[in-house]
């Protein structure tokens, strides 16, 4: 997975996986048997639209909050079982999973809280122009070489059919 987060709602808290890549939001809890009690997944698809989620692939029944862009809950989708299309009514940028009967209470209109944690041995990306030249620079450098060693081999071939 991208990373974990600890996600709260009120009283109640959630250690989360949280999905952002295409594969990790399209396969999510599928397959799992259980989750243990207190987790789940964060899903972020990056900007507030209307979300379908399907759970096909669960073994277990969900509780499911839909989430905006500034982390209020539009939506609480309880006891959700498998095999089910859930459609969200109102844009929202993130979904949690979690086991059924752990958003009881939870109502839309509730802020939640995101803390992501840092994952160990993961280096965060750089988004300034360097990171996008210094591959390019390597292309050049790599294509230069090549193109010098093509010519230097033409080179010695043509002499070498001129001395024949």
């Amino acid at each position: 997975m991208t990373g974990q987060a600890v996600v709260k709602i009120g009283d109640k808290e959630w250690l989360t996986d949280v999905a952002t890549l295409p594969w990790e939001l399209s396969q999510g809890l599928g397959g799992l048997v259980e989750i243990s009690p207190a987790t789940g997944m964060l899903f972020d698809l990056s900007y507030e639209q209307t979300i379908d989620v399907t759970t096909t692939p669960m073994l277990f029944p969900l509780d499911i909050a839909f989430i905006s862009d500034d982390l209020v809950i539009t939506e609480v989708y309880q006891n959700v079982k498998p095999e089910c299309l859930i459609t969200s009514q109102f844009p929202a940028r993130y979904f949690l999973e979690v086991n059924a009967g752990e958003l009881a209470d939870i109502e839309p209109g509730t802020s939640v809280s995101v803390e992501y944690l840092a994952v160990e041995g993961i280096i965060p990306a750089e988004s300034d122009i360097m990171s996008a030249i210094v591959p390019f620079v390597g292309f050049l450098v790599m294509g230069t070489i090549s193109i010098i060693t093509i010519r230097d081999t033409a080179k010695e071939v043509i002499n070498n059919n001129e001395t024949l």
